[in-house]
């Protein structure tokens, strides 16, 4: 069974293999038919470079055999040689006594102002005619050297006039020529009119060129004036004549047929192919195939290993692909170079299928690449790097700037340096642009943004805290903006807390000083009608009455603010129990049962469960519930309804108190719970004004929540007690 596993995993590894190196052979057939396909097609060589190199080789001695040297003694020197080349010959000559004419003129420059300057008028004439004299001597000179050099050149056209016709008269046993001059109508050929035809009705040519060509204008008369100039180009076949067009047209025609073997064999290399690819899936099975090995690649190597690693394989592939030699015409001859470059090309090909197969697939699945991207030698490098410059100071980043337009300005000396070298240009020039697309506009940017930092703070000095200043971005200036952000914030809600503690003593001073006041000024006032003699046992009781009232009035606002002041100090001590919350609010209701039986309010009362469980301070907890039914006896509109609804959920046991209030809540909720804030801002009641802010420190204190929402005169008090199940086990 091992045996026959082995063997059936060796004969698909060998077809695995035999897979890749067909393709590879596949690829190299058809690289070798498209780089032969100059070959194909009728008429291929006469669409060549080579042909056409030939005949604008052939027109070019055929203008300056026929065109100019007919002519050429009856043009000036300036038209024989054309303004570019008698220019030059002139300022050649020029620059054989350019320097002596220029030392002369300075020498005689010195001397003639010293004569001047002496007043010596004969001296100055002499030395004027001496140097008039000798510059034209050296005019002189300058003129024979031009007569020479232009005779010298006019000479050397010449030669090249019978070159040209020595280069035509070689030609003639492989081209004929006729060429007409538009302009005078005279007609040059290298072959008679009747020995013409006689060759055409033999049909010795093989192929006739006549130029201009309407189709192709610019192809084989880019020296042709082709408003002056039409020509026939008669091509003599191999059998006819011989020459550089018939070697060329013979070695093309060799190359087609090699070009045509190439098909074949890329035609029957594609069927064996296919044929052994479907072999090799159809004996794949669990062994191991190109997709096993891009899924170990994948997961091994990081995305931008890969994605170099294919180009490259890519680049190489391709190189080998056109730049080697395999001769599939000549199967009979194997060479060791041979298989090396085949076997070199199948492990390319093997890296380049796994890389484009590994991208296409994440390109189906974008969250794939993302994550991968983010994995990357390239990502974790460029984030290092920004981490890196994010930590240096601002004179280090400045040196870089600085460095960079240093060697900006350095650049252009480079290219002036090169001559016009086509790297350093290039190079230069994608500096440049980068240089314009990223480091310009991301110093413009910082710059920017400081000079609205430095604005921003100027504002805030003046004391405009609506300023904020910008902080995109994580370097030093974004933090820097954000720190004096958040210092400004700090401050507006600072000055806000002091503001309204200032706010909050004020009325504090004032409503206790009120509150103590009344009930304190009852006591004297009763007190000092007791000391009158003659008071009646009627009128004593009376006045012992209310002097009882007042000092438990005075006692509950004592306590209270006592209480109060514990609680914002956090000095209060708990003592946790397990409490059932149904049964306190039960009782606390039972206990207000006469005050809530003689108002004319009608409580609702809703408890989701008889039994709700909480760890509490139970004596604290009753406190919150004393005062938030007591609230609402004092505060609810007389008639109306007060609702009392008990709810728990897994973690939290809450109580909504819900009423109507008495008196118009023309104030925002957090003052509700300032201390001696009453509904009834007339301060008519007898409450102390402190019982919503005990019950809120107590709930707060237990880890709870108490809340008020206002919906016009609708007023609800939402109190949330933690069970705090865990806790409870960990203290009781």
């Amino acid at each position: 069974m091992l045996a026959i596993k082995w063997r059936s995993r060796s004969i698909s590894l060998v077809l695995l293999v035999g897979v890749v190196i067909m393709w590879t052979l596949t690829l190299f057939a058809a690289t070798n038919a498209y780089k032969n396909s100059v070959y194909f097609g009728e008429d291929a060589y006469f669409k060549s470079g080579a042909f056409e190199r030939e005949i604008n080789s052939v027109y070019e001695n055929i203008q300056l055999y026929h065109l100019e040297a007919p002519h050429f003694s009856e043009k000036t020197p300036e038209e024989q040689l054309g303004n570019n080349d008698y220019y030059n010959v002139k300022r050649d000559a020029e620059r054989t006594v350019q320097d002596r004419l220029n030392n002369l003129q300075e020498k005689y420059r010195s001397r003639i102002d010293n004569a001047r300057s002496r007043d010596d008028n004969v001296e100055v004439d002499r030395l004027e005619a001496e140097r008039d004299t000798k510059i034209a001597e050296l005019n002189k000179e300058m003129e024979a050297s031009f007569q020479q050099n232009l005779k010298t050149a006019i000479t050397a056209k010449q030669k090249q006039f019978m070159a040209a016709k020595t280069s035509l008269d070689n030609r003639v046993k492989s081209l004929y020529y006729v060429v007409k001059n538009l302009k005078t109508g005279e007609t040059y050929s290298n072959i008679s009119s009747e020995a013409l035809q006689k060759k055409i009705d033999q049909q010795a040519f093989m192929y006739t060129l006549t130029l201009p060509k309407i189709d192709e204008p610019n192809r084989f008369s880019y020296q042709m004036n082709v408003d002056q100039v039409k020509a026939t180009y008669y091509i003599l076949n191999p059998s006819q004549g011989s020459g550089i067009i018939q070697a060329d047209y013979l070695t093309y025609e060799s190359q087609k047929q090699q070009a045509t073997a190439t098909v074949y064999w890329l035609a029957a290399l594609v069927v064996l192919t296919i044929g052994l690819t479907y072999l090799a899936r159809k004996h794949r099975g669990d062994n191991p195939s190109l997709i096993d090995i891009q899924t170990v690649v994948r997961e091994r190597l990081p995305i931008d290993v890969r994605a170099w690693t294919t180009f490259i394989a890519a680049a190489a592939l391709f190189g080998i692909l056109f730049d080697a030699e395999l001769y599939y015409w000549s199967p009979t001859y194997v060479s060791l170079y041979q298989i090396s470059i085949v076997l070199i090309a199948s492990a390319l090909l093997v890296i380049v299928y796994n890389g484009l197969r590994g991208a296409v697939a994440l390109l189906r699945y974008p969250g794939n690449l993302a994550m991968e991207w983010r994995s990357s030698l390239t990502a974790s490098f460029w984030q290092t790097l920004k981490d890196m410059l994010e930590q240096r100071g601002l004179l280090f980043k400045l040196l870089v700037f600085m460095a960079i337009i240093g060697i900006m300005g350095f650049l252009p000396v480079c290219v002036v340096a090169s001559s016009g070298e086509e790297a350093v240009i290039v190079f230069t020039f994608i500096w440049y642009i980068m240089f314009l697309l990223v480091v310009l506009p991301y110093m413009m940017r910082k710059i920017k943004q400081l000079r609205a930092i430095i604005k921003g703070v100027e504002q805030m000095s003046q004391g405009n805290f609506d300023v904020t200043l910008p902080a995109k971005g994580k370097g030093q200036l974004s933090r820097m903006a954000m720190n004096i952000n958040n210092l400004k914030y700090g401050l507006q809600l600072s000055l806000e807390k002091q503001r309204v503690s200032d706010r909050l003593k004020t009325e504090l001073i004032t409503n206790v000083s009120h509150d103590l006041k009344t009930p304190l000024t009852s006591i004297i006032n009763y007190v000092d009608l007791l000391k009158k003699e003659g008071l009646s046992a009627d009128q004593s009781t009376h006045y012992l009455e209310v002097l009882d009232r007042k000092t438990q009035r005075l006692k509950v606002l004592i306590e209270d603010l006592f209480e109060a002041s514990k609680m914002a100090s956090g000095a209060t001590e708990l003592h946790w129990e397990k409490v059932d919350v149904s049964a306190l609010l039960t009782q606390a209701l039972a206990e207000f049962s006469d005050k809530i039986e003689a108002s004319t309010l009608t409580f609702r009362v809703n408890v989701q469960s008889p039994h709700m469980y909480a760890v509490l301070d139970g004596k604290k907890t009753w406190r919150v519930f004393e005062n938030l039914i007591g609230n609402a006896l004092k505060y609810a509109l007389p008639g109306t309804r007060v609702y009392v609804t008990l709810t728990e959920n897994i973690e939290r046991v809450i109580l909504i108190i819900q009423n109507i209030s008495l008196h118009e809540l023309n104030y925002g909720v957090e003052e509700l719970f300032e201390r001696f804030k009453r509904g009834d801002q007339s301060r008519g009641t007898e409450g102390s004004g402190l019982g919503l802010a005990i019950a809120k420190s107590i709930v707060e204190l237990q880890g709870g929540t108490l809340t008020i929402d206002l919906d016009g005169d609708q007023f609800k008090v939402i109190a949330e007690f933690e069970k705090r199940d865990v806790l409870a086990s960990q203290q009781v």
